[in-house]
């Protein structure tokens, strides 16, 4: 099992709030994380989420943990992490307002699952030979309107709000994040991908699982989506993370 990532400010933005965070050390822990609000708050926030989930992790993750041990780890984590970053934001005018999403995942190899913690609309993906499809749900207005079959899978696409997170990372004093387990068969030609919305909102999920399978390594893989989404504008931060079966 390997992991590789890249994150870029794009062509538009002046500052990257984006983060993720790569462990391998003792527990294998990735994650990504996208900013926002505050003067600097975005960039705060997203590095903030990374370095409490990562501390908390590898502070009370037993290296035989269950994959239902490490759901409970991980909730416990990210709400951690909320009440840091949420105590700053009120101690700090130029952070005052900021949050990020936060997607995390940690492999159980011994039992074939990832276990996640999710929240807000940063992506997971599982990338097959013949397939791709989404494991994480975001919480946002335009996934609220699809599922209340106000829009199309195609209006979602172009939706002019498709940013408004409804759930975020610090913003409020308690978070309630999506924490659950997949199954998930670690060989080599099996990818999970972690992303920021600047790769959705900007390459199609066959697009992606193309590059993925059709490129000479995962390194090469997360260059090839970061330029694909900076040539179409890279009107957003972009954050890559392949991790990648053996």
């Amino acid at each position: 099992m390997k992991a590789k990532a890249i994150s870029s400010v794009g062509k538009v933005r002046k500052t990257n709030e984006d983060f993720f965070g790569i462990y391998e050390k003792d527990h294998p822990i990735f994650m990504v994380a996208d900013g926002m609000g505050g003067h600097k708050g975005g960039a705060v926030a997203s590095k903030e989420a990374v370095n409490y989930v990562s501390e908390h992790l590898n502070n009370h993750l037993a290296p035989r943990a269950t994959a239902k041990e490490v759901e409970e780890i991980l909730q416990q984590s990210v709400v951690h992490a909320n009440r840091g970053i949420f105590a700053k934001s009120q101690e700090s005018e130029e952070c005052n307002g900021m949050g990020t999403t936060l997607t995390v995942a940690v492999p159980v190899q011994r039992e074939e699952k990832i276990c996640f913690a999710h929240i807000g609309d940063s992506r997971a993906y599982v990338v097959e030979e013949d397939r791709a499809y989404q494991v994480t749900k975001d919480h946002s207005l335009v996934q609220e309107l699809l599922i209340n079959g106000d829009i199309t899978e195609e209006e979602a696409k172009k939706h002019p709000k498709r940013n408004v997170i409804t759930r975020a990372l610090g913003t409020e004093d308690e978070v309630l994040p999506d924490v659950f387990s997949i199954d998930f068969s670690f060989e080599s030609n099996h990818y999970l991908l972690l992303c920021t919305d600047g790769l959705t909102n900007a390459v199609e999920i066959e697009e992606i699982r193309k590059i993925i399978q059709e490129t000479e390594d995962i390194e090469a893989a997360c260059t090839a989506l970061i330029n694909k989404a900076n040539e179409r504008g890279g009107h957003d931060n972009i954050t890559v993370l392949i991790l990648q079966g053996s």
